[in-house]
């Protein structure tokens, strides 16, 4: 299976297929690995803004880098022949993040 990893407003488990959006479980991760995408996930919820992108620069600075940090983690522990791609759309629309 092939994910992306996507936050969209309202969505607590970030994981999307090539038929829409990943149930909880899906796929199925470590404790602390599924906490740590779900806290990524409720930071997006909490503090981009439709209307005006993240806070402050630093905010999507860091935002990111947690992607990537965590794609890079996933990417070890799917079972062989899965993989992952991060899918940030979320930009800070004032700096063009």
């Amino acid at each position: 299976m092939h994910y992306r990893l996507m936050n969209e407003y309202g969505v607590l488990w970030p994981f999307w297929a090539d038929v829409g959006k990943c149930g909880p479980g899906q796929p199925d991760l470590p404790p602390r690995v599924e906490a740590a995408v779900r806290a990524w996930a409720a930071n997006f919820n909490d503090r981009y803004s439709w209307e005006s992108g993240w806070p402050t620069e630093g905010e999507a600075r860091e935002h990111a880098s947690q992607a990537q940090r965590l794609v890079e983690i996933l990417a070890g522990l799917l079972p062989e022949g899965d993989s992952i791609e991060l899918d940030l759309w979320e930009t800070d629309r004032r700096k063009g993040l």
